[in-house]
């Protein structure tokens, strides 16, 4: 009984029948998925997916899930219960504590799956007045002790490139790392996305290699990355590119709170970025005074636009964000409308400044 690395729970499942509970979670949901179906079909197989399969999800009483489990197998050797997104936070301290005391004595026959595709670090903790309460994590480290864990963290970016030209090389395409990286910064970095991008290249290129002129027909690009792209034209003072970005978000009914929080984040990370450099400090050095994690690679490009602003235009610029956000929140003016209108004044100051 212990939390596995993804590496040990391949093997594990190549050289042993699962049994027991097994707790499956992370921020990488593509994975979280696709171990958990691993594991499903591993446990019953295709004959007893009608007989000995039971799927339950937050909803479920714990009593069903308990009753679930006690029954013997029909069609298979085992009988597999998978709970998917189980709220453990919400549960009462009688309840989690019958929780606990069954999964602790689970039958022999029972592998018993909680599956948490909705997993977030944020998720985890239930506040009440102002006191908090990790339940969740006391689960992973109950489970750890009873069962089996499985942490899926969010791939670096550099490995979800090669996770898509292995994606690739699988279904006969060609597809280099620097194209890799171009898919990414069109679709960003959920696996799921870009599994589906993937698929469509593949199909589209058709054995041969997906070179950056098929990219650029075909991916679609998500709603950050047109955002980042919106930041870009600022950046460069393109008028015509800024506007045409903004209307393609509002053609695709972007709401526009969601518009400002993003587009504030890339300033954001422009000042980071000019802050650390002025201390004298890294890109990733910046990325781990700020918690960036995984995500230390929108600070790249946000090293390559802060160039072409000086310190007092970063500042002017985030003053005209913070004036658009509070009026977003306190009046009745069309939102739309005051988005347009930051946009031209972030023009005017990167006009004013004159470095581009």
């Amino acid at each position: 009984m212990a939390k596995l690395s993804e590496l040990d729970f391949k093997k594990e499942m190549t050289s042993k029948e699962p049994s027991g509970l097994y707790l499956i979670y992370g921020e990488e949901k593509y994975f979280v998925k696709k171990y958990t179906e691993s594991l499903v079909k591993k446990t019953i197989g295709k004959s007893g997916e009608e007989f000995d399969y039971f799927r339950f999800n937050a909803d479920t009483p714990l009593e069903q899930i308990f009753d679930a489990a006690d029954q013997l197998p029909v069609m298979s050797d085992k009988k597999c219960v998978c709970v998917t997104d189980y709220e453990i936070n919400a549960l009462s301290d009688g309840d989690y504590k019958q929780l606990e005391a069954f999964c602790s004595d689970i039958v022999p026959t029972t592998v018993l799956i909680f599956s948490m595709l909705t997993y977030s670090p944020d998720s985890n903790k239930k506040t009440t007045g102002k006191k908090s309460t990790n339940r969740f994590g006391k689960f992973v480290a109950f489970s750890e002790k009873y069962g089996t864990v499985l942490e899926l963290n969010k791939l670096g970016e550099v490995a979800v490139e090669k996770q898509l030209v292995t994606w690739c090389e699988k279904k006969g395409c060609k597809l280099t790392q620097i194209n890799a990286s171009k898919i990414v910064s069109r679709v960003g970095t959920d696996l799921t996305a870009l599994k589906n991008e993937t698929d469509k290249l593949c199909s589209y290129a058709d054995g041969k290699e997906i070179t950056e002129e098929i990219i650029n027909m075909l991916c679609v690009k998500n709603m950050e990355a047109r955002i980042y792209a919106l930041s870009d034209c600022i950046a460069k003072n393109d008028f015509n590119g800024a506007y045409r970005q903004l209307q393609i978000l509002f053609g695709q009914n972007e709401r526009s709170e969601i518009i400002l929080s993003v587009l504030s984040s890339a300033f954001i990370d422009m000042y980071r970025m000019r802050a650390a450099a002025e201390a004298g400090k890294t890109i990733s050095d910046a990325a781990s005074d700020f918690q960036y994690g995984r995500r230390d690679f929108v600070l790249k490009n946000a090293a390559n636009n802060v160039r072409r602003f000086s310190t007092e235009s970063l500042r002017e610029i985030l003053d005209v964000i913070l004036d658009t956000d509070m009026k977003l929140k306190s009046t009745r003016a069309d939102s739309q409308t005051l988005i347009e209108t930051l946009v031209a004044k972030m023009l005017l100051i990167v006009k004013k400044d004159g470095r581009v």
